[in-house]
């Protein structure tokens, strides 16, 4: 006989996952989940901030790279990886035994596999947004906490990043004209539209490039657009750990080393964890970074 499928939104978790959404439970409630897969980055650092590491059975292999963690000696320990981007196999994330899976609908393969896990009887809790905003990084914190019992290690996360941030105050005048690269593709993307990356710009006091262009969507860099953009500075966001080489093939193309930005070198290196939700707490150093650095271009 088949099982049904439950999955969860943040609205329908309190009364499905029992126990989970008191905030007198702590992370070793027996009613609280004890085997997490984490089928995201992000919802996997944030289970580990949230003092229920060891409780993961199934992180992203991308959590074993320093450059996109805080918690490096908690993902090495957990037993098995799945690969961070495509469709996830659901036989890989049964095959850990989890009793709550934490899906985030960023990608179409993450929003497919709660689908693709109807047959089994794992909890799956499929957040409400897909971390593109601080605001969006603190209500899924908040959401988390709740599902594995954590809701007051949550609540002090939440107050710790939004004090901190509060306590930062933009760059003062005009904001500088910024072009964000990243490398998640192994080579530079400019980052347009949407974005966490973008939300901490703004917190700093900067203002996206790519808007300028009329930019909607990231894609892989273009030299022709990028020298229409005439960023005052660049800001490369360092996913893969690879260093400011990796993005050497459009640095190094003579229209776009001919920019004043390029030349004068205003271009700051931050790694993953400081531009990323999956960062959490640390991306409060990264607005500062970013802040700072701003300030000081003159």
């Amino acid at each position: 006989m088949k099982i049904p499928f439950r999955l969860l939104t943040a609205a329908a978790l309190a009364a499905t996952l029992t126990g989970c959404t008191s905030t007198s439970n702590t992370a070793t409630e027996p009613s609280a989940p004890q085997r997490i897969a984490a089928i995201s980055p992000d919802v996997a650092e944030t289970v580990a901030a949230l003092g229920a590491g060891d409780r993961l059975v199934l992180v992203p292999d991308t959590q074993t790279n320093p450059a996109l963690t805080n918690h490096l000696p908690v993902m090495q320990a957990v037993g098995a990886t799945l690969a961070a981007h495509g469709t996830a196999d659901p036989e890989q994330i049964l095959a850990t035994d989890p009793d709550l899976a934490i899906i985030t609908p960023r990608h179409e393969g993450e929003s497919d596999t709660a689908a693709l896990l109807e047959a089994s009887s794992v909890e799956v809790l499929t957040l409400p947004n897909s971390w593109q905003t601080v605001d969006e990084m603190l209500a899924n914190i908040d959401t988390i906490g709740d599902a594995i019992g954590a809701s007051e290690a949550a609540d002090e996360l939440t107050a710790s990043i939004s004090t901190e941030l509060a306590g930062i105050d933009p760059v003062a005048g005009d904001a500088p004209s910024v072009l964000v690269l990243s490398n998640q593709a192994g080579r530079p993307m400019v980052n347009a539209g949407r974005g966490f990356t973008l939300d901490l710009l703004a917190r700093a006091g900067g203002r996206n490039a790519a808007d300028e262009v009329g930019l909607t969507r990231t894609g892989f860099a273009d030299p022709e657009q990028i020298v229409r953009a005439q960023p005052q500075a660049i800001l490369l966001v360092d996913i893969l750990g690879a260093g400011r080489e990796s993005f050497a093939s459009i640095l190094a193309n003579p229209a776009v080393a001919d920019l004043e930005a390029v030349r004068e070198d205003r271009i700051l290196l931050l790694d993953g964890k400081h531009t990323q939700a999956l960062g959490l707490g640390t991306t409060v150093e990264g607005v500062r970074q970013i802040r700072d650095w701003l300030a000081g271009l003159g």
